[in-house]
């Protein structure tokens, strides 16, 4: 049977292109929302799974803070202070006997010291010696022998002077670094 249509053929094809292009645009835009709806179950579900975590996150740390003992953990705290203070202790000990060990190998025999001061500065030490001497070569062999030590900066002397009961009197400044009092 013969199919009759009473519509121009040109009007007819532009009516199958349209169709024909709608339902490309339908078919693409079913497909779009269709993957948008499980983007969005997606989320959804991931939502439902965090918030779920964050529950359970919540009630381990409910049942650990039921487990907390107030003074155990003051205790601990307090440990850890002493702890601190004892390594501060520890990593800034001067040790002393270096010093005092140095200062006896450099000193000439014909020299005595009758006073001592330290004074610390940001990495030095300063040691103010008052001393008597027999006579000045002594002392320029006593000054000669902390300058030629290299541990030490600088040497000063002051109130140079004859003693009363004979020798020379004197005051010494001597600078050393503060590594001879730190244990290397």
């Amino acid at each position: 049977m013969v199919d009759i249509n009473l519509v121009p053929i040109e009007y007819r094809r532009k009516g199958e292109t349209l169709m024909f292009i709608f339902s490309k645009t339908g078919g693409g835009i079913l497909i779009l929302l269709i993957l948008s709806l499980l983007l969005y179950a997606g989320l959804l579900f991931y939502q439902s799974k965090l918030n779920q975590d964050l529950n359970s996150i919540k009630n381990e740390i409910t049942l650990l803070d039921q487990k907390r003992d107030p003074k155990t953990e003051e205790a601990i705290v307090n440990l850890d202070k002493k702890l601190g203070v004892l390594k501060d202790l520890f990593e800034n000990h001067l040790y002393w006997s270096k010093l005092f060990t140095k200062i006896e190998e450099l000193t000439v025999p014909q020299v005595y010291f009758s006073e001592t001061r330290f004074n610390f500065l940001s990495d030095k030490v300063d040691i103010l010696i008052s001393g008597n001497a027999l006579t000045y070569t002594v002392l320029a062999r006593q000054i000669l022998s902390f300058q030629q030590e290299p541990l030490v900066e600088k040497v000063s002397v002051s109130n140079i002077s004859l003693a009363t009961e004979g020798g020379i009197k004197f005051d010494l400044s001597v600078l050393f670094s503060k590594d001879i009092l730190l244990k290397k």
